[in-house]
């Protein structure tokens, strides 16, 4: 027999075998399911993405409204300002705070205690007249 037709003989029946033939099927399955599936992924982060975007459009937007509301009736001096922003901050985190702390207390058994704001408060006008009486002591020397 001529190596050539041998050759293509032992290629079509590979080809033709019902195993071949499963297995090129479920192949084909395969990727089309794992397509839609990227497919599909790639949508939902699409739209997870401008959601996000509109959302930190709509909140800063709203916070640049406001803002400009305060100022605009308020007038406050540059400490105010400064002040008042520290305290938006820390009232935005809380509840991550709260959330970080009870995670940990659930799931590893670590409890965070952090002293309250106003004991802070307290804290800190202490260490201010204590630094200024060294500093006024360190200069009568």
């Amino acid at each position: 027999m001529n190596p050539i037709k041998a050759a293509a003989w032992n290629f079509w029946y590979t080809l033709s075998n019902a195993e071949t033939i499963a297995t090129y099927r479920f192949a084909i399955a395969k990727t089309w399911q794992l397509l839609k599936q990227a497919a599909q992924l790639a949508v939902l982060l699409f739209l997870f993405g401008v959601t996000a975007a509109i959302w930190v459009w709509a909140v800063s937007f709203q916070s640049g409204r406001s803002l400009r509301a305060w100022l605009e009736t308020e007038q406050p001096t540059v400490p105010k300002i400064l002040s008042s922003g520290g305290d938006v901050m820390l009232r935005s985190l809380a509840p991550a705070w709260n959330w970080a702390q009870s995670q940990l207390k659930t799931q590893l058994g670590v409890e965070f205690k952090l002293p309250s704001m106003s004991e802070l408060k307290q804290l800190e006008p202490a260490q201010n007249s204590n630094t200024s009486a060294i500093a006024r002591d360190a200069s009568k020397k």
